[in-house]
């Protein structure tokens, strides 16, 4: 029976949910996975769901919650209070659940005529991949390597992100459909001309960035220099031949970080990192140098390299620095200094080796290949919006176009390619509706009368094992810190505090399916005018009329 008395009417200037499209978690995710509605299935326990959630927008979910950079958890409310969820670590214990059953996924029938050739397997490329196959397309991906993964695979050390959990990713996507050759080059044998003939009638160039860039310094020809990106790829096939006495890393990113925390574990007695950034502008991220330096090795900020020296008498090198004394990065993300002069403006490190970690570059066996414009940084000049290069019917995505960039930022450019693909083959417009939206975030509105509670931190392996073994570092989170970690989440677009958690049968929400936007409403029919709702709402946003 109906209640005569007050009524409860949502402010809308205040509901969250209300004034969000997407949740800040999900705006700032370059692949707008629905964080929060995997997050709530975590709350509720029921991981196979949230498995689900996370696979209908994002590839490779158990190694980007190992690898990515996590700019959701940046945009997090929570943090604002407190520190924010533990997004990514989240996202790692969901996949790593539900890997163990070990399910498989129901492959994709081809409903489409048309089949499209990726090249390269790392992540923008199997990101096409997956998404193209669900749409029904044949889809084969061709990677020169003997390994599948790209960079996944030959470049991120074991420590961090396991072998079988890449190719436990990758079974799964070949399992949807997708052909994935390995020991295939494009350019050197095989050429475009050759797969158009094989039926194909669009492609993706994915092919990354797998060559270091040179350091171009006196000296840097001799035996004691060698380049970051082959080590690692030797050492991540199996080779672990041992590094001896002190090392040198020259750079500051997180291939660097990446190779003096291997080196560490190969046996050198000492490992050095020296780079022209200073602390704070470093590119690689906090956590990364902050690993490296619980590992053991030093970091030496604002030391560019001048000249290698041959020791006499001995193999190795002397590396001659100037200090830098400003640091400048243009929009292109190109860095150049300022030295130093006068007393004090030198020094020297010696070095039984060096290892240059300044950069990659990419493959030019395959940006020869064709007639390709590109720019001046040797990357595939492409349309912004739909990826399309110069020639009609080759798209191009991932690093290969941005250089260096984050593993999320190269799936997220994978996918916009297989939205461009697609339509091309459908002979759909290829712009209309590409433009980002500007987030609707009241920024301003925070939870009243509120607990945060602390942020959960997984398990991790002890300092004294990490830098001689390659046994994974983070071991993530318990299923019951999983789920203490998920309740903390301020649900920020889906109103489901007093539906969820008080029962009440009043307060639901609807889906505008153009835009996709979430708004609360409360049923008026079903509503009894006990007026709890208004004191329940940790934003303030329903109030008695």
């Amino acid at each position: 029976m109906k209640v005569l008395g007050p009524q409860p009417q949502i402010n809308q200037d205040r509901c969250l949910a209300w004034n969000v499209e997407r949740s800040p978690c999900e705006q700032a995710c370059p692949a707008h996975v629905d964080v929060e509605g995997y997050i709530a299935a975590v709350r509720k326990r029921d991981f196979p769901l949230a498995a689900a959630i996370i696979r209908e927008h994002l590839p490779l979910p158990a190694t980007l919650g190992r690898v990515c950079h996590h700019p959701c958890e940046n945009a997090c409310k929570l943090g604002r209070l407190g520190e924010p969820v533990a997004i990514a670590e989240l996202k790692r214990f969901i996949m790593d659940y539900v890997m163990i059953d070990g399910v498989d996924p129901v492959p994709v029938r081809q409903t489409q005529r048309e089949r499209v050739a990726v090249i390269g397997s790392g992540p923008a490329g199997l990101a096409a991949a997956y998404d193209l196959v669900r749409k029904g397309y044949g889809i084969t991906v061709y990677e020169a390597s003997p390994v599948p993964g790209g960079m996944l695979a030959a470049g991120i050390p074991e420590y961090i992100l396991p072998a079988r959990i890449v190719e436990a990713e990758i079974d799964y996507i070949r399992k949807l459909g997708v052909d994935i050759q390995t020991d295939t080059r494009i350019g050197e044998g095989l050429s475009f001309h050759d797969l158009s003939g094989e039926g194909f009638n669009a492609f993706l160039l994915a092919t990354g960035l797998g060559h270091s860039a040179r350091l171009d310094i006196p000296g840097a020809d001799l035996e004691s220099i060698q380049y970051a990106l082959p080590l690692l790829r030797r050492v991540n096939m199996g080779d672990k031949a041992a590094f001896q006495g002190k090392v040198v890393v020259i750079g500051g990113g997180g291939v660097a970080m990446d190779a003096a925390r291997t080196i560490m574990r190969l046996g050198a007695d000492e490992v050095h990192v020296a780079c022209p950034e200073s602390t704070t502008r470093m590119p690689a991220l906090p956590w990364e140098v902050k690993a490296a330096e619980e590992e053991g090795v030093v970091v030496h900020t604002s030391l560019a390299p001048q000249k290698f020296v041959s020791r006499q008498g001995s193999r190795g090198a002397v590396v001659e620095f100037k200090r830098v004394v400003s640091t400048h990065v243009d929009d292109k993300g190109r860095i150049s200094w300022t030295l130093a002069s006068g007393d004090g403006s030198e020094c020297t490190m010696e070095a039984d080796s060096v290892v240059v970690a300044i950069g990659q570059t990419p493959d030019p066996s395959v940006m020869n290949s064709g007639p390709f414009n590109l720019t001046k940084q040797g990357t595939f000049q492409v349309d912004p919006v739909t990826l399309l290069t110069n020639v009609p019917g080759m798209f191009a995505a991932g690093d290969a176009v941005t250089g260096p960039n984050s593993v999320i930022d190269a799936v997220a450019s994978g996918k916009r390619a297989a939205v461009s693909i697609d339509r091309y083959l459908k002979g759909e417009p290829f712009v209309e509706d590409r433009t980002a939206r500007p987030p609707v975030v009241n920024q301003d509105v925070l939870p009243r009368g509120m607990r945060i509670s602390p942020r959960r931190g997984g398990l991790v392996l002890p300092k004294h094992l990490r830098n001689r073994e390659f046994r994974e570092v983070n071991l993530g989170f318990s299923e019951e810190q999983a789920v203490a970690e998920a309740g903390r989440c301020l649900r920020c677009k889906t109103c489901n505090r007093c539906m969820e958690e008080y029962g009440c049968v009043a307060i639901g929400w609807s889906q505008n399916q153009t835009i996709g936007k979430i708004t609360p409403r409360i049923d008026r029919d079903l509503c009894i005018g006990c007026m709890v709702c208004p004191q329940l709402c940790p934003y303030g946003s329903i109030e008695a009329v």
